[in-house]
């Protein structure tokens, strides 16, 4: 009898179970799969398999929290230049759904145009996703991007150590070739990473036709007319300019579908001191806020306007009209990254269940006294929102 090393390795991936498939193939594609390493700066390595893109990778590790929202935290641009662990046992399980475009020309099932991430770290890999939805396996998506995966690693384990240690550097290893063994540590938030993920031109869009909004849905059907104030409809639609940091696609898609706002989107270093609008919004985006100086100072000279309009930053948007007001950011231990961080409105004391995800914070005590704490995560007591006393 031939040995199992000799027969050729199945795929699950690609492989439909039954049918006249060896039995000794799966025992050979589990004896053959390439081996991978997560290694961290502080020496701790942890041993899984290489899934996705055959490749190395270094950035700083993370963790996220959420059951679910695998497709949307990979193309979330605040998340670019690191490596990704998931500390739902779980992952690929619903597969990756289709690259279609919405009425905005967005992709429909994503947060932004690629992955941004460096890698993704995961316990139990799902080689046979279920869902209506899906188009391919986590797997074909990560290789069609170029990201390399790691399964089989005790991700609970991982986070565990980052909490304990803090935010760390690593990088991912195939074990079974030459690649990647030279590679260094990179520490990304020594980078503008905001400039890299921004579009580099500007963009307009329009909201769509009231009945279009409303059409198959009541709840978008009771919201399309949202552009009301205090129960009236405005004379003109409201024209708001949108900061790229790393802007979502679903950020987007609320204000111009939802809100009805007229938004133009600019790049992270464009000049809105000049332009008109109603009001400034101030995106998501990665990395060390202080690396967005001309966006620092662009925010001031708006609010050293005689009438400046209303500013909302959202994530990284927050830290900067921070900056910009006079108070400084600091690094978090672990930072905030999921969809279940509670978030105290400090008018109220209510408790909101929020989706984050940042790594730096404003410091509450380096606030200009016209400016107060807004709200507070409940569970390290970091800032999530600040206002100005008017």
């Amino acid at each position: 009898l031939a040995s199992a090393a000799t027969m050729a390795p199945v795929d699950p991936e690609t492989t439909s179970p039954g049918g006249d498939a060896d039995p000794r193939a799966l025992p050979a594609w589990l004896e053959a799969r390439p081996r991978a390493s997560l290694i961290l700066e502080d020496g701790t390595v942890f041993r899984g398999f290489s899934f996705g893109h055959a490749g190395s990778a270094a950035g700083e590790v993370v963790f996220n929290t959420g059951m679910v929202g695998y497709p949307e935290s990979l193309t979330d641009p605040s998340y670019a230049g690191q490596i990704l662990v998931i500390t739902f046992p779980l992952v690929g399980n619903y597969g990756v759904p289709s690259d279609e475009r919405d009425a905005l020309g967005l992709l429909k099932n994503f947060e932004s145009e690629r992955i941004h991430l460096k890698a993704v770290v995961i316990q139990d890999y799902s080689f046979t996703p279920s869902h209506y939805t899906a188009q391919r396996t986590l797997g074909e998506w990560l290789q069609q991007q170029r990201v390399p995966g790691i399964y089989g690693v005790d991700t609970r384990a991982v986070t565990k150590l980052i909490r304990q240690h803090g935010a760390i550097l690593g990088k991912i290893e195939i074990e079974d070739g030459s690649q990647g063994q030279s590679l260094e540590f990179e520490d990304p938030n020594l980078e503008n990473l905001s400039a890299q993920v921004s579009r580099f031109g500007c963009q307009v869009f329009s909201p769509p036709a009231l009945l279009d909004a409303a059409e198959g849905s009541p709840e978008r059907a009771a919201e399309a007319p949202s552009g009301q104030v205090n129960g009236m409809a405005p004379s003109r639609t409201v024209h708001i300019l949108a900061v790229d940091c790393g802007i979502k696609n679903n950020i987007i898609r609320y204000l111009v579908n939802v809100l009805r706002v007229k938004l133009t989107v600019v790049p992270w270093d464009y000049d809105f001191t000049k332009d008109e609008f109603d009001g400034l919004f101030l995106s998501n985006g990665p990395g060390d806020p202080t690396h967005c100086a001309k966006t620092i100072g662009y925010i001031r000279a708006v609010m050293q306007r005689p009438n400046p309009p209303p500013i909302f930053g959202i994530c990284l948007g927050n830290q900067l009209l921070a900056l910009a007001a006079g108070a400084k950011t600091y690094k978090m231990k672990f930072g905030n990254r999921g969809m279940n961080q509670p978030c105290v409105d400090l008018r109220t004391t209510r408790c909101y269940i929020t989706p984050q995800n940042h790594g730096y914070a404003v410091d509450n005590t380096s606030l200009p006294t016209e400016w107060t704490p807004l709200m507070v995560n409940a569970n390290d007591g970091s800032n999530e929102g600040i206002i100005h006393q008017m």
